[in-house]
């Protein structure tokens, strides 16, 4: 009869990892295939180039301006919305006049989006914005 010694060693049990670290694969390139790409739409503006402006040209432009408590000028003149194609289509003096909507920072963005609908009704094709504050 063989006797057991309590104090031998029984071989350590291991724990495989590989078919877990396989669902962790195969999840990670369901996410990855199944994740849409979102192409956002927003409004196209084009930007104002500060080095391409200079202080000749501001007799040229239409500016409007709104204030931080949305309300709109024009040569400053207090204005309406409605009246806004109206005076952009006044003040032009062709189709490449330039455009400018001066908005303060704390003005609300719908008033600014309105302004700038508006003055592209009026016939405006070059507009810019700047802000104040």
């Amino acid at each position: 009869m063989a006797r057991r010694s309590i104090l031998s060693e029984e071989p350590a049990t291991e724990i495989d990892l590989s078919s877990m670290i396989d669902c962790i694969f195969i999840l990670l390139i369901f996410f990855i295939v199944a994740t849409v790409f979102v192409d956002e739409k927003g409004l196209q503006v084009a930007k104002p180039d500060a080095a391409a402006t200079s202080f000749g040209e501001e007799n040229e432009n239409v500016v409007l301006q709104i204030t931080a408590d949305n309300k709109i000028f024009e040569d400053g003149k207090e204005i309406t919305l409605a009246d806004v194609p109206n005076r952009v289509r006044a003040g032009m003096n062709g189709a490449d006049t330039p455009v400018v909507v001066r908005a303060h920072e704390k003005s609300d963005h719908g008033v600014f989006v309105a302004v700038w609908d508006a003055a592209r009704r009026g016939g405006a094709e070059k507009l810019s914005f700047s802000t104040t504050n």
